[in-house]
């Protein structure tokens, strides 16, 4: 789903793109520039809700519940920037702040503990 629906706009790599002054187009769903950890979309069930009511771009509602489902556990289950609320242990980070079904983070997918090797966030905005 997420090639057909998806790849056009967020890249093949999930990087997004960019206009050529360098401002965000589409913004990358995983990876280093992505949403962190400590984000709502890091959570399947508001994730596969955000996709389904606007994604693709401009035509939400589109895709069915389980392909909107499908693209958020895809989505969920890359790395991304880590949770700014982590204290140095991903068990303890998702034992505090992850603790559920619909939560990637601190699971293993592909022989990797998502967590483990995240970049540190930036610093929090205001």
């Amino acid at each position: 789903v997420y090639a057909e629906k998806c790849a056009l706009c967020h890249g093949a790599d999930g990087q997004g793109q960019n206009a050529t002054d360098g401002s965000v187009v589409f913004p990358p769903l995983w990876g280093a520039k992505s949403f962190n950890w400590g984000a709502g979309m890091s959570s399947i069930t508001n994730a596969a809700g955000f996709v389904k009511a606007n994604m693709p771009f401009s035509q939400g509602n589109t895709l069915t519940d389980e392909e909107a489902w499908d693209v958020a556990s895809y989505i969920d289950s890359q790395e991304r920037p880590q949770d700014p609320r982590f204290k140095g242990s991903v068990a303890e980070t998702r034992k505090q702040h992850h603790d559920s079904p619909m939560d990637m983070y601190g699971q293993t997918v592909n022989g990797i503990v998502l967590g483990q090797n995240s970049v540190p966030s930036g610093p929090a905005k205001n």
